[in-house]
């Protein structure tokens, strides 16, 4: 029987419809790696009852909307909540597995992250299979697919800054109080007829965040991107677990432009896994 690597039109075609269905899974991907496991509370999203009260005499468990929304107030209550001093010393590793929905499509995906600057992220659909790897400054991809030789790829340029970017460990907060990143402003902003906290950040790569807390619970409610063109895309955190005291949102809905292009399901998280820094690092083919 005539071998399926010597049919030429056989190959040819394969490779352009893998072509084509990379291309697709990585719009998707663009979207949802933007927020996949972004530790940012610590118990479930509750709303804030209406109240008829004034602003200024609502208290909340961790202070008033006013001083909440003063940065040395908000941002001692806030790391207390979401991220203790422990954590920030014992955590090394993340592992999440969950699905991505979008145009009609579910793809599966496996995160890992190392501090402080290594990622890996793997997405399947079917048989064929995406990963990008993330180590310091050094981006690359590889494409599986049945029947087909696996394609090596070094990532340059902003795409390879958006994912360097996404190698952060923890939320953009914290993050910021570590020095990666700035938080500049806090401001009252409502969100669903309540207050929240508009806390905004720009990363250290220039990309300008508003993250908006619920001041009952201190739990980020949703986070803002506003891109280079001025297009907003926007994600909805719910259904936040503690993960051996990280706390972690399992769903995320994400928009643009006001329109809902994925949702995104945690199954699984688990942190300080032992994960080896080779998966991480550059493939030999590259090298």
């Amino acid at each position: 029987m005539k071998s399926a690597y010597t049919n030429t039109n056989r190959r040819t075609s394969n490779r352009r419809k893998t072509k084509r269905q990379v291309r697709r899974a990585k719009r998707v991907l663009f979207v949802g790696v933007i927020v996949i496991v972004c530790a940012a509370a610590y118990s479930i999203v509750k709303s804030i009852d209406s109240m008829d009260t004034a602003t200024d005499e609502v208290q909340f468990p961790y202070g008033s909307i006013q001083e909440l929304s003063d940065m040395e107030t908000f941002m001692a209550a806030y790391l207390a909540v979401n991220c203790k001093s422990d954590l920030l010393d014992r955590t090394q590793t993340i592992h999440a597995v969950g699905t991505v929905e979008s145009g009609g499509h579910s793809l599966s995906f496996t995160l890992i992250k190392k501090r402080p600057d290594k990622m890996r992220f793997t997405m399947k659909r079917g048989s064929q299979e995406i990963i990008f790897g993330v180590s310091g400054d050094t981006v690359w991809q590889l494409i599986r697919a049945p029947r087909q030789e696996d394609q090596f790829a070094r990532i340059e340029g902003e795409e390879a800054v958006t994912w360097m970017s996404q190698a952060r460990f923890f939320d953009w907060i914290i993050s910021a109080s570590q020095g990666e990143g700035e938080i500049v402003g806090i401001e009252v902003e409502q969100w669903s007829g309540n207050d929240s906290i508009n806390v905004r950040v720009i990363d250290e790569y220039g990309n300008t965040y508003a993250i908006l807390i619920d001041p009952q619970t201190l739990h980020p409610l949703a986070e803002r991107l506003t891109l280079p063109n001025g297009k907003v895309t926007e994600t909805i955190f719910n259904d936040y677990r503690d993960v051996d005291g990280l706390p972690t949102p399992f769903q995320l809905t994400i928009s643009r432009e006001g329109k809902i292009v994925s949702k995104i399901q945690l199954n699984n998280v688990t942190i300080n896994a032992g994960i080896l820094s080779h998966l991480f690092e550059l493939p030999n083919a590259l090298q």
